[in-house]
């Protein structure tokens, strides 16, 4: 149970606190430290309080390819590795204009430490677990997951400095490498995107260098440190990309950075909403299918074969949130030379293989964008590190307890990238201990508090510290309203393996997966759920199990598609970029109106719909696709199929429900393929809807090469909790007097 101090001892604390120090040292930092209080904010209130200690020597005065000689305010990396397995030792060669200190050839990150209260916290035999708390891409700092109280807002609801420090954490938060505000200050170096070799060890150094200080609070009495075997790296979308890259390398020794030969290892680890496959993310080929595991070996990694086609609107605002900030003059980080030339390749006209702009180096770059593309797979994609496969298998490496926070609906880290690593861990070692949960959150999407947070109370409020009797953050409140959120369970997941002093006893976590249901204004009611809320959760012992059963839609009809859809209504109403940004929308689910049922989405594009639902049936998962087709005109491969799955309701709503893309050079056959996946059900009397498009620009870059294709008919397969059944469909009726979209419109209750 956490433990309180009296107020009158905190407020003396207050009064004693330590005369603020430039850091170029973890010394100099913990220098700085002033006590706080997670329950209220206020460490001199009386009532119950939650103290911590937070060490903050300010923003340094430079950063980016800007060297800070001597790191002032920040603490001191390599700005280049000899090597990246295991923290190696300094290159004596660094990157030239990396903003590295030329008499050291360091780069300086600019970092906090917040320590727990020695009083109310005790270090446990072996010193305090460390979090390491990386925040996301391309405007975020150290200040991305800090917080004053333990029920932050939103996604730091108990997901925050103050929150893990007060439990007996010892937390860092940096800004990664190259990361700068508004003023081109904070951390010096390039940004290399998680990359094995930097930013990987550069959290390794910084965990050694806090691990060789000897005492990290020393106006308490006693020596305060932390141990060294329990690391948890933690963090979402760059974040979680950082998390699972530091999973792959899990041990390491401090004999060249600060702290002797000290052992490390992370205890366990809780990513959230990252990428396992970088390239795949970014500029997807969908050449995935969940009915078989990909091969890890990078050189022969699926997203290489063929090269896909980018998420053009993702893309360009990650790119320009991190080139200038959003908007110009925000903080944002320091992209290499290379990033510039991918995105100048990736923003001309394919077949990007055959681009010069593709192909050939920039003037003072040796990289071509096929090296940037193996970069992206081999240095910064987690399920590609082979050595860490090897380890597993051979057992030279231990399994790290994983916290799995994947996404169903984020169309930039869709489900897939931690779903592929997930399987893997299980096959790699039998019972590997991995905790899964799937919801509705991240980017462009609703990312409702309420998925994160536990409810209380008959309003349904977030649990805020006064619904815990006695402060006890540990037990569920009395008056919780549902099941506990994803932020619970990975700190209770987190707790049992890493033993904070004010949680020693956390029973060891259920390996499950957890899936929510989408909830947008179309279904709620149906759903009997709130709009703010998730729907109704699942657990079973497999993701396989959530939805074991098969619902096959047998859609024939003849229907063409072209390479340019224009207006393309259907599209652009569906990017998530603006989306996200639509004042009527905000990131929910994308509706259409389609009166009377007909086909809505203009010419180019092929619709096909189920026969109407004779129960409700329950999605989780992945759907796959089969269309029959034939190019029948236009240019040479590769072609570009895209699919939208919607939910059409008698009274002609469409909802957006689930989508996905495949990059293919076959002309003609049958072609399956996956989309991403999600929670929803399907309620009776309603169609299921698919729309398929080789145009789905401004979410996927479409082709500059003109094309057509036709169909003469699909298939789809969708996860189901209910029984099994096949049922008819076919292409979707056309209004009286459109145009078709092919050469028949069908009868969507005519037998497959």
């Amino acid at each position: 149970m956490l433990r309180a101090i009296p107020p009158i001892a905190l407020a003396a604390a207050v009064l004693c606190g330590a005369t603020p120090a430039h850091a170029d040292t973890v010394t100099g930092l913990v220098g700085t430290c002033t006590v706080k209080d997670a329950a209220d904010n206020d460490p001199a209130a009386g009532g119950n309080q939650l103290p911590y200690k937070f060490c903050d020597d300010g923003v340094p005065a430079v950063g980016g390819t800007t060297p800070n000689v001597g790191a002032v305010d920040a603490l001191a990396v390599p700005q280049k590795y000899d090597g990246f397995t295991g923290l190696p030792p300094l290159s004596p060669s660094p990157d030239a204009g990396s903003g590295f200190d030329p008499v050291t050839n360091r780069i300086a990150l600019d970092a906090d430490i917040s320590i727990p209260d020695a009083t109310a916290n005790p270090p446990p035999p072996g010193g305090w677990p460390l979090v390491v708390m990386m925040h996301g891409c391309c405007s975020g700092s150290k200040a991305s997951w800090k917080d004053t109280k333990v029920d932050g807002s939103g996604e730091k609801w108990h997901y925050n400095n103050a929150w893990f420090a007060s439990r007996g954490y010892v937390v860092l938060t940096y800004t990664s490498r190259g990361f700068v505000d508004g003023s081109n200050r904070g951390s010096t170096g390039f940004a290399e995107l998680d990359s094995r070799r930097h930013e990987i060890n550069d959290y390794q150094s910084l965990a050694c260098q806090i691990a060789g200080t000897a005492d990290l609070d020393p106006g308490t009495a006693g020596v305060q440190s932390i141990n060294p075997q329990k690391i948890v790296p933690t963090g979402g979308s760059y974040g979680g990309g950082f998390t699972w890259m530091a999973l792959t390398d899990p041990t390491w020794d401090c004999a060249t950075e600060g702290a002797g030969a000290t052992n490390m290892r992370v205890v366990a680890a809780a990513t959230k909403y990252g990428w396992t496959d970088l390239a795949q993310s970014l500029v997807p080929n969908g050449n995935e299918r969940k009915t078989s595991q990909p091969g890890t070996d990078p050189a022969t990694a699926f997203t290489k074969t063929p090269l896909g086609y980018p998420k053009r609107t993702i893309v360009a605002g990650l790119y320009a949130a991190g080139k200038t900030g959003v908007p110009p003059g925000s903080p944002h980080t320091t992209f290499p030379p290379k990033i510039d030339q991918g995105i100048a390749c990736l923003s001309s006209t394919d077949p990007f293989a055959q681009n010069p702009a593709c192909t050939q180096a920039a003037p003072g770059s040796i990289a071509t964008v096929p090296d940037l593309l193996d970069e992206f797979i081999t240095d910064r994609s987690a399920y590609y590190q082979q050595d860490f496969w090897t380890g597993l298998g051979n057992n030279s490496i231990a399994p790290v307890p994983v916290f799995s926070a994947g996404t169903f609906t984020d169309p930039l880290f869709p489900p897939q990238e931690h779903r592929r690593m997930a399987e893997r861990l299980k096959a790699a070692a039998p019972n590997y201990p991995v905790q899964e949960y799937y919801g509705d959150y991240q980017h462009f999407v609703q990312n409702k508090a309420k998925e994160w947070g536990d409810v209380c109370g008959a309003d349904r409020h977030v649990c805020t510290y006064t619904d815990y009797p006695g402060g006890d953050l540990n037990q569920t409140p009395p008056t919780i309203a549902r099941e506990v959120g994803a932020t619970t369970r990975l700190n209770r997941f987190l707790d049992a393996y890493a033993d904070p002093s004010a949680n020693p006893a956390e029973p060891q976590p259920a390996l499950d997966v957890t899936a929510s249901l989408q909830v947008c204004p179309q279904n709620a009611a149906s759903l009997g759920a709130r709009p703010d809320e998730p729907g109704p959760r699942f657990t079973e012992g497999s993701f396989a199990a959530l939805a074991p059963n098969t619902l096959t839609v047998l859609a024939p009809g003849l229907q063409t598609t072209t390479s340019d859809a224009a207006p393309n209504n259907h599209a652009a109403n569906a990017d998530p970029v603006q989306n996200s940004l639509a004042q009527t929308n905000r990131g929910k689910c994308p509706v259409e109106q389609s009166p009377g049922g007909f086909a809505s989405a203009g010419p180019g594009v092929a619709t096909y719909d189920s026969a109407a639902l004779t129960r409700n049936v329950t999605m989780v998962g992945t759907s796959s696709v089969t269309a029959n087709f034939n190019v029948i005109g236009g240019g040479a491969s590769p072609f570009q199929l895209n699919a939208r799955v919607y939910d059409l309701a008698p009274d002609g709503t469409q909802t957006m429900v689930d989508r996905g893309t495949r990059t293919f050079t076959e002309t003609a056959g049958p072609l399956t393929f996956d989309v991403h996946g999600n929670g929803w059900r399907f309620d009776k009397d309603h169609k299921i809807r698919i729309e398929l498009a080789q145009d789905d620009d401004p979410y996927i870059k479409s082709s500059a090469v003109p094309s057509s294709i036709a169909f003469s008919g699909i298939s789809i397969s969708v996860p189901i909790r209910e029984a099994p059944e096949t049922i008819a469909g076919g292409a979707a009726p056309e209004a009286p007097g459109t145009a078709p979209g092919g050469a028949g419109g069908g009868d969507p209750g005519a037998p497959g």
